[in-house]
């Protein structure tokens, strides 16, 4: 549990009492007098700390104590099911605070906890004692060489912990580390070495993903190999971390697609259905008005309505749902931190789909933008546009019509769009990088010359071509691609533009 609070309720706990009236309570054996109304009407201030779909979490303060409040509402169907068929699961958390104690793991000390229904299978409370402890700061080298080694003692009394990273460590006032949200805890008689490693590579992959990272990984490992027999290898860990983006991205991308904290599904009826983030909340009849009075953007299947782009995608047997597509891949793009328009909502109507996307009236084509920019601006600009390619490309983010007119920049900052044509490769070879820079080539006019466009390609390259022969093959073969292109509607006259440069 996050024991880091703001305040943003201070009148919660009288509805909370009201709340608690049917929940049957457990309490620990030092608090036996302690009930859920006594503690909240007893407490100074209660704060909501955070909120998610599948729980809320309040700090209670007291006159001298401290205490944590996790409630976790059992909302949808199969959960409910998972419970009902599991009740122990229910209590996990409560159980595995007092075996961590037994354990000399140090834990929040558990005080409360209370189930709901006849089953206990609509939801659950548990609150704990807080640990006075100091999140981790991940940019201290000192704090963060602590976790392998704590890491290290979990794992040498056979304890499993599926959720470990920093959130879920606090440190107390000796600087000692103490673990937090015990749901995910396992207990064994025997860890085997390949958990461990896994384990260890989560750890690893939490900590080299933020900003920063203060240590290497070579340290991290020699923290938690310190005395052990059958050292853990760099190889094994940046295996799991690598696993680790993988696992992430797509469950991350699956999202979009299922009832999350994040989007919902839309039902209403047999002829409209779809998904939409939460905080939309555009229907049908919100669809149905921005169709009859929307302004077209390009055509008839591109058309804006009250700051939201509707794309319109008639659907035809055997063809892709191009907008289905786009919704998809705008999810899975976002996720790997690559700017998009933000998808709204994806919405099927009999013979028809649609894609919602925020509309940015104030956005530019790349054309249009890099046409406007003074020649001293333009250097800047053109650094800034290569460095955002080859973020995408060493994704593995292919548009396969990456021309000028599907990439907007709004304040310097480049979007890609028409997002149907993008495709997620396990491996992007460099003929397809080719491909890509031939496309933009041609659909930038003579407001570029063969300087900038020499210029943004060595900006590219960086040290992937470190030779002038390897560079100057790979734009000969961009320009002959660009050849075989027609070039015109971008103001482009590619022979003229190389006669310009002799």
């Amino acid at each position: 549990m996050d024991q880091r609070s703001e305040p943003a309720d201070k009148d919660a706990a009288p509805g909370l009492c009201r709340e608690f009236e049917n929940y049957r309570i457990i309490t620990d054996a030092a608090y036996e007098r302690m009930e859920p109304c006594l503690l909240l009407n007893n407490a100074r201030e209660v704060h909501l700390v955070s909120e998610t779909f599948r729980r809320k979490v309040y700090a209670v303060r007291t006159a001298s104590v401290t205490f944590f409040l996790k409630i976790s509402p059992v909302l949808r169907k199969k959960d409910q099911l998972r419970f009902l068929l599991l009740p122990w699961r229910i209590t996990t958390e409560w159980r595995n605070l007092t075996r961590l104690r037994s354990k000399n793991i140090a834990a929040p000390e558990r005080v409360l906890f209370g189930y709901q229904g006849l089953f206990p299978n609509h939801g659950f409370f548990i609150v704990t004692r807080d640990v006075r402890g100091a999140a981790v700061d991940c940019l201290n080298p000192r704090e963060v060489l602590k976790l392998p080694g704590f890491l290290a003692a979990l794992h040498a009394r056979g304890i499993l912990h599926r959720d470990i990273h920093p959130g879920n460590i606090l440190l107390d006032h000796n600087g000692s580390p103490v673990l937090l949200d015990a749901q995910e805890i396992y207990f064994l008689p025997w860890l085997p070495r390949r958990l461990k490693v896994a384990n260890l590579g989560q750890l690893w992959w939490h900590l080299s993903t933020r900003p920063g990272c203060p240590v290497t990984l070579a340290e991290f490992l020699t923290s938690y190999n310190n005395g052990r027999k059958g050292p853990v290898s760099a190889a094994e860990v940046e295996k799991i971390a690598h696993d680790r983006w993988s696992t992430y991205y797509r469950s991350r991308s699956k999202r979009c697609c299922k009832n999350s904290s994040e989007f919902q599904i839309v039902k209403n009826g047999r002829d409209f259905r779809g998904f939409r983030r939460r905080d939309f909340l555009w229907g049908k009849a919100d669809l149905q008005a921005a169709l009859a009075h929307g302004t077209k953007i390009k055509d008839d299947r591109l058309i804006a309505y009250k700051n939201v782009c509707v794309k319109i995608n008639p659907q035809r047997r055997f063809h892709q749902d191009r907008a289905l597509a786009s919704w998809k891949m705008s999810r899975a793009i976002a996720v790997r931190g690559i700017d998009v328009p933000l998808a709204l909502a994806y919405f099927a109507l009999p013979g028809t789909t649609y894609f919602l996307s925020v509309f940015h009236g104030d956005s530019r084509d790349l054309n249009d933008y890099l046409s406007a920019l003074t020649q001293k601006e333009k250097k800047g600009a053109l650094n800034r546009f290569a460095d955002w390619l080859r973020t995408c490309h060493g994704l593995n983010i292919w548009q396969r019509d990456f021309k000028s007119t599907n990439v907007l920049v709004r304040d310097n900052q480049f979007m890609m769009v028409d997002l149907e044509g993008v495709r997620i490769r396990k491996n992007l070879p460099w003929g397809k990088k080719l491909i890509n820079l031939a496309q933009l080539n041609a659909s930038i006019s003579h407001r570029l010359t063969v300087k900038d466009r020499l210029r943004f390609f060595h900006f590219y390259c960086g040290t992937t071509l470190p030779s002038r022969k390897m560079r100057r093959r790979a734009y000969e073969k961009i320009w002959k691609i660009t050849k075989k292109k027609n070039t015109l509607p971008f103001n482009l006259d590619v022979e003229q533009l190389l006669l310009k440069r002799n």
